[in-house]
């Protein structure tokens, strides 16, 4: 397999010390990768900026000008959780043109899959609002620009991500050329992606939310991606499966309780790809998410790297979380029934 990936330094630039989503994240993410020898094994993508025009294939106009503007005149937050400074706006250009790019390196086949060591994260802006440490919604900018530009006609959208992709949901709810699958912990921020959640008009049944309670654990992921999103795929068909992954959902990390291990992370990334295989001549692109725990996020996407290259050793220093799971009863069951699986 050729792995590609995409990276750029101007990602480092978009930065607030003390902040959860700085970033050290990419410094720490390179660091694990290097060690584990797999930095090299990946074939570098240039990056580049995506255009205005690319943009608002998902986002309005007005939201571009907000963020353009406020990072020309003011920067500072943009609300609780979300800041910019001067090189924001160009970082969250390069990240989304890049992500583009590796989309479609991946649909000409110039490389078999790739990861997208990109920042400021996306799957929290919606059409119209930054929000959750977001700017602009990398993986559906991509996800349009590999229908408009490749002419794919089906993509399909993971988020493992521990916190709901509200944002990705909020642009393609009624949007059946793309499915949307969002694991995440409930009720959390951003408090969206309930079960019933499944689409709305014409893209009714194309979205699928696995909202988790805290402490959910390994076995229950398993499952889910077992039971429900594997026959969901596969009814699908797409043509093309982009990654929400964020790392966040790791027991040890600060910010949520989902009570997942790096091994986990290893197998969610094998069954994607495998997936992928099955039903898209292995398309699958994995995009940088959350995140903010440091040995877990680097050994996190170590481990889905270790995937993308065809290799099962999986390293998991920190090991299993040692709280009991939960039972969710007949939770398996009704997620069934209310996609007719």
């Amino acid at each position: 397999m050729k792995t590609g990936y995409v990276y750029d330094p101007i990602f480092l630039k978009h930065n607030l010390i003390g902040h959860p989503e700085n970033a050290e994240r990419l410094h720490v993410i390179q660091q694990s990768l290097k060690k584990a020898n797999v930095w090299s094994e990946m074939h570098h993508v240039p990056s580049r900026k995506a255009t205005e025009d690319e943009l608002a294939y998902v986002h309005t106009k007005n939201h571009i000008k907000y963020i353009k503007d406020i990072n020309t005149h003011y920067g500072g937050y943009v609300d609780a959780d979300t800041y910019v400074n001067e090189h924001s706006f160009e970082a969250a250009c390069v990240a989304a043109g890049s992500v583009i790019d590796l989309a479609l390196a991946t649909i000409q086949g110039n490389i078999s899959n790739g990861f997208a060591f990109v920042r400021p994260p996306g799957h929290h802006a919606t059409r119209s609002r930054a929000m959750g440490f977001c700017l602009f919604s990398n993986v559906a900018v991509a996800a349009k620009a590999a229908q408009k530009q490749a002419g794919l006609e089906r993509v399909a959208i993971v988020d493992f991500d521990a916190h709901h992709g509200n944002g990705t949901q909020d642009i393609v709810i009624t949007d059946s050329s793309v499915f949307f699958c969002s694991s995440h912990q409930y009720p959390f921020y951003p408090g969206t992606g309930h079960g019933s959640e499944i689409g709305q008009c014409e893209a009714k049944g194309t979205t699928m939310n696995f909202p988790l309670s805290a402490l959910a654990g390994d076995e229950w992921m398993k499952r889910l991606y077992i039971e429900i999103l594997t026959p969901a795929l596969h009814r699908y068909k797409p043509e093309l499966i982009l990654v929400s992954a964020g790392y966040d959902a790791h027991w040890n990390d600060p910010l949520t309780n989902l009570g997942f291990s790096l091994t986990l992370f290893g197998w969610l990334s094998q069954t994607l790809i495998k997936l992928a295989q099955e039903l898209c001549q292995g398309r699958i692109i994995f995009v940088l998410e959350g995140g903010y725990h440091p040995q877990a996020i680097g050994q996190g996407i170590t481990n889905t790297v270790k995937a993308l290259l065809g290799r099962d050793d999986f390293d998991d220093s920190l090991g299993s979380s040692t709280w009991q799971e939960p039972d969710m009863g007949s939770y398996i069951d009704d997620l069934k029934k209310l996609h007719a699986l």
